[in-house]
């Protein structure tokens, strides 16, 4: 083998060699850049990762949120819903009471009206009824259409003192007979029986002051003692 041809298999190798180190380089150069970046990555896959969570609690917390305002819309759907469905109901009823006061006021417009006071006493001074009053009258078309009468009255009746009816010895009633004041019947009434004690004998026993007269001597003297009595006549009964 000449000098030359190993002069050339040395360049080659050298070359071979050359290239080999300049690709490892860039190779070693790329896979750090790549193992950097991938670092890199996988920092912002964790942030990204902690924002998605936070993202989802606050999309669950919205829709929760959602939920109940859902609902309470549609709880003031409903209440609107009734208070308008009444509103109605009550102007319509509003309108029925104008209409109807509409129709009073042309109907009273064509009826006349009219009030009879009245007055009548019945009897005399001590004994009397007196009654008093008023009609009102609906006229229309010279007709009577409708009316309505107030009435009163006021007086005085006096019956006298009752009648004294004796039953028995000790017995006795009041009694009022049936009696009548114009047209009008009254009936009567009896009293419950009322029973008077007689008057009794009686016998007492206690202390006795008097005076008493000597006919021989002539003299009186006054005593005080216990002494019994015993009454035949009872003139009054002081109980």
């Amino acid at each position: 083998m000449t000098k030359d041809t190993l002069l050339g298999i040395f360049i080659n190798v050298i070359f071979v060699l050359s290239i080999f180190s300049i690709r490892y380089y860039h190779a070693k150069k790329e896979m750090s850049i790549l193992v950097d970046e991938s670092t890199r990555q996988e920092e912002i896959i964790k942030v990204n990762e902690t924002s998605i969570d936070s993202l989802a609690r606050i999309t669950t917390k919205l829709q929760i949120v959602n939920d109940t305002q859902d609902k309470q819309i549609k709880r003031v759907s409903t209440d609107l819903y009734e208070i308008i469905r009444w509103s109605k109901e009550y102007e319509q009823r509003i309108q029925n009471l104008i209409d109807k006061v509409e129709e009073m006021k042309l109907e009273l417009a064509s009826v006349e009206s009219s009030t009879v006071p009245f007055l009548k006493e019945f009897g005399t001074q001590d004994n009397y009824i007196k009654v008093f009053g008023r009609t009102g009258l609906r006229i229309k078309d010279n007709k009577i259409v409708d009316s309505e009468t107030i009435a009163d009255f006021e007086g005085e009746i006096n019956f006298g003192p009752p009648e004294i009816e004796q039953l028995d010895k000790y017995e006795f009633r009041a009694v009022y007979p049936d009696n009548q004041f114009l047209n009008l019947r009254i009936k009567g009434g009896k009293s419950k029986t009322i029973k008077i004690r007689p008057p009794r004998n009686q016998i007492s026993i206690g202390p006795m002051l008097g005076v008493l007269y000597n006919s021989d001597t002539g003299l009186t003297t006054p005593t005080i003692g216990v002494g019994i009595t015993y009454n035949m006549i009872k003139l009054w009964d002081w109980k």
